[in-house]
């Protein structure tokens, strides 16, 4: 391929994610959509809360394709705060639910979908991935397929989340294990 094709190549792909860009800061205004956030497969498979902010880098993928069963979702409730370079596959059946006032560090990666590697890179193993209110994850965690963290977690940094997190507990390690149990206070009794 000659340069002036690859340059035409470059700019076809960055016109498609540009459009992308504005179409889902049209659909969600109270969203904050900063540059350089890649949205991937079926935006209508794509819901905000009021007041979510995508960071610089980060990409989100919706499915809708045929290598995840033309199936997907991606869910932010309320005030989700998503930080610099971080990944969302909400690829497959299932897809990837997130509670209100969500927040977490940069680069952590959640996948409601992964390779059977048992088979071959054609085979994948679907399942949803369900986060409640008032999580907190800090940077590099990766959350895989089929978990569900209780509100009120926190996940340590560097955390790789394969198991289930029950409601306020602290986890972290890699797998990730409990750490405690209790983590944040009631705030409303304060």
């Amino acid at each position: 391929m000659n340069s002036i094709a690859t340059f035409i190549s470059l700019l076809k792909h960055a016109w498609f994610h540009y459009r992308a860009l504005c179409k889902m800061r049209q659909r969600f205004p109270t969203a904050s959509i900063e540059p350089r956030v890649m949205f991937k497969g079926d935006l209508t498979n794509i819901r905000f809360g009021t007041g979510v902010q995508i960071q610089f880098g980060s990409v989100l993928h919706a499915g809708g394709m045929e290598w995840c069963q033309q199936a997907g979702a991606i869910e932010i409730g309320d005030d989700g705060v998503i930080s610099p370079n971080c990944v969302i596959y909400g690829c497959g059946p299932g897809g990837v639910h997130i509670g209100n006032r969500f927040d977490c560090g940069p680069n952590v990666s959640i996948f409601s979908s992964r390779t059977d590697y048992t088979k071959d890179l054609h085979h994948h193993i679907f399942a949803p991935v369900r986060i409640g209110d008032d999580v907190t994850l800090f940077a590099n965690v990766v959350i895989g397929p089929g978990v569900s963290v209780g509100s009120g977690a926190v996940i340590a940094a560097g955390s790789v989340v394969t198991k289930d997190v029950p409601e306020n507990a602290l986890v972290g390690g890699a797998p990730a294990r409990v750490i405690r149990v209790g983590v944040k206070q009631d705030t409303d009794s304060v």
